[in-house]
């Protein structure tokens, strides 16, 4: 009788650790909606984020030595999302590919305006910064300079800056002011990189 409870305490100690997997991510998933909502990272707190997710605030420490180390989690999870979502740009012609690039940017940050705001609002203020090792060369915005370099444009580095911005606006103005009237998402992404492309593609004096 006494190997057969062994057997049974020793599956319930593999669920255990399956589980903890989870409240890993149950943690990290915590963290990202407190994100969502809070003024900055800075007002997140390991108790809040415990408390998001029903568990102990003790219970936290298991998985995260402190809140930088649970912010970076989250931001690596929400990055990769974007990154996925970029991905999709499969065009061969490179003005084609930096508009799919671009769309689906735009899209991502309409469809999750929760996770945009996590990366984009409260990404990269004090006490968290991405590193080469949990972003390698910031992909996203190299994506970006790249693709434009690949349409001729003489200073990509400026246009990819230019587009990131006004993506940026275009994403967090139509939220913000929904009733104004937007003209349709694609001809905006259009007229945005045609302008951009053709004022850097001219011969510097």
């Amino acid at each position: 009788m006494s190997r057969v409870t062994a057997k049974k305490d020793t599956a319930r100690d593999r669920n255990r650790r399956g589980e903890g997997a989870r409240l890993r991510e149950e943690l990290v998933a915590a963290a990202s909606r407190l994100l969502e909502t809070l003024d900055g990272q800075e007002s997140l707190s390991l108790r809040a984020v415990a408390r998001a997710a029903g568990i102990a605030p003790q219970s936290v420490y298991l998985h995260f030595a402190d809140r930088r180390e649970l912010l970076t989690a989250v931001y690596e999870v929400r990055f990769a999302e974007l990154r996925a979502a970029l991905s999709t740009a499969s065009a061969t012609d490179a003005p084609t590919r930096l508009a799919e690039i671009c769309r689906a940017y735009c899209e991502y940050g309409l469809r999750n305006p929760g996770h945009y705001r996590v990366l984009f609002g409260t990404a990269g203020t004090p006490g968290w910064e991405p590193t080469d090792a949990q972003l390698p060369g910031l992909p996203l915005f190299r994506l970006l300079a790249d693709t434009a370099e690949s349409c001729g444009s003489t200073n990509p580095t400026a246009t990819a800056t230019c587009l990131w911005a006004a993506m940026h606006g275009l994403i967090t103005l139509r939220q913000d002011r929904p009733s104004f009237p937007w003209l349709d998402l694609n001809v905006l992404i259009d007229t945005l990189i045609s302008a951009h492309l053709a004022a850097a593609r001219k011969e510097l004096p």
